[in-house]
């Protein structure tokens, strides 16, 4: 019979660990994943990960606080080293925090997550193109004149919702979906068709628009 390493054969004693084994005292924690992007109204997991000044895994008790920080969301269990965070149904950008104490000592940590919607319901993957449509989220900027831009790297249009035409979309579902379509036709033409003239673009836009609209959920 094989015996797979670190495992304990038959008879044998197990081995107690040094002394400079164990961990210490409680030094820092982190969250995995510390960053993510995940669709609307879908669930994941996170775990809070405490470690000794030596970096080495803390497999004591100890006491977990996690929160919202930033955004919308449920956590099943606010003190556990592992939640479930369900993504509430608008996309945007969520803090979660998780704080950790031993005795005296208290560290705390954060994870970003970006939460993301779908303008067009995504086709069959036999049908679908490598890439595939960008999903999109909100990023709030107050003041700032910019309406969208393509993160290219992570095919996702980033939208600027405090931007006043934003607001103004935003007052009836119909009028919102419709101005984020122009804001997908805008970054998509940006992207696919560098140096077009103006005109050309402008036909471009209005052929997009209206594919997309019609397409619109």
């Amino acid at each position: 019979m094989n015996v797979a390493a670190g495992e304990i054969k038959p008879g044998e004693v197990p081995r107690q660990r040094g002394f400079f084994e164990f961990p210490g005292p409680l030094y820092s924690i982190v969250i995995s994943p510390s960053t993510c992007t995940m669709p609307v109204a879908t669930t994941r997991n996170f775990r809070a990960i405490p470690r000794d000044r030596s970096r080495r895994l803390v497999d004591r008790s100890l006491a977990l606080k996690w929160q919202i920080l930033e955004g919308a969301g449920i956590l099943d269990d606010s003190e556990s080293e592992i939640v479930h965070y369900r993504s509430g149904t608008e996309p945007g950008a969520v803090r979660l925090g998780v704080t950790a104490r031993e005795g005296e000592t208290e560290c705390s940590a954060e994870a970003l997550v970006t939460v993301t919607d779908q303008l067009i319901p995504e086709e069959p993957r036999e049908q679908r193109s490598r890439q595939g449509l960008p999903a999109y989220t909100f990023e709030r900027a107050p003041g700032e004149l910019w309406r969208s831009r393509l993160d290219v790297e992570r095919n996702l249009i980033i939208i600027n919702n405090t931007h006043r035409d934003f607001v103004f979309a935003s007052r009836a579902r119909a009028l919102k979906l419709r101005y984020i379509c122009r804001l997908y036709a805008k970054e998509l033409l940006l992207k696919n068709f560098p140096g077009y003239s103006p005109d050309r673009l402008l036909e471009r836009m209005v052929e997009l628009s209206l594919y997309t609209e019609e397409h619109l959920r």
